[in-house]
């Protein structure tokens, strides 16, 4: 009798450790699932991105925007041939020591229709040895940046195992924006198009 009680309290026990970590992993989870359902639910199209460009554009129409804004002295090619360079200046007096450094490249699908747009930012004037520089102190400063350029819901903060660092994110209707510093100079961008990495949650609206 007592070794009956003693395997049905262990069973308990392993029950109750069961559904504790499965109560905390969905109270982590919760808030980001929570607000992508709710944006979902809201059939809201959030295409917009950056510099004139939208969610849906072609690969050639991505290319068209970059050599207008090249013409017009605004973009540049950036390192490598491998992204465009464009620069933010900052709204105190040394521009260029506070300039902000933004290269950018759109994410295609199979189709070469536009999804999202991978986006990595530093400061022009980044130095090892210039504490005030860091990625550190550029994240707060795009996070107000973007709010500026991307109005509505604030950016939430989450604790990603994949990328094993504090992320912000960002969701309006089917527009995803995540951040996160890369290392000591960059902070990374991204901008998605949820309907493509959740096409169950955000169904084509009926006509």
């Amino acid at each position: 009798m007592m070794k009956y009680s003693f395997m049905k309290y262990n069973k308990l026990k392993i029950l109750c450790s069961f559904l504790l970590f499965s109560f905390l992993l969905l109270s982590c989870e919760s808030e980001y699932t929570k607000t992508v359902n709710k944006e979902a639910q809201k059939g809201i199209s959030k295409d917009s991105m950056v510099l004139g460009m939208s969610f849906g554009d072609t690969k050639q129409s991505f290319f068209d925007q970059c050599w207008k804004l090249n013409n017009k002295g605004l973009v540049t090619q950036g390192p490598n041939n491998r992204s465009v360079q464009y620069l933010l200046n900052s709204n105190k007096e040394d521009k260029n020591l506070t300039a902000i450094m933004m290269l950018f490249y759109g994410n295609f699908n199979e189709n070469n229709i536009m999804t999202g747009m991978d986006m990595e930012f530093s400061y022009k004037s980044w130095a090892p040895w210039n504490d005030d520089m860091t990625s550190e102190n550029l994240v707060p400063v795009l996070l107000d940046t973007l709010m500026n350029w991307f109005p509505g819901n604030k950016f939430i903060t989450i604790e990603s195992d994949k990328l094993n660092k504090e992320t912000h994110v960002k969701v309006d209707g089917n527009r995803q924006i995540v951040l996160y510093p890369k290392d000591i100079k960059n902070v990374v961008v991204k901008i998605e198009d949820l309907k493509y990495k959740y096409p169950e949650k955000f169904k084509p609206a009926n006509p």
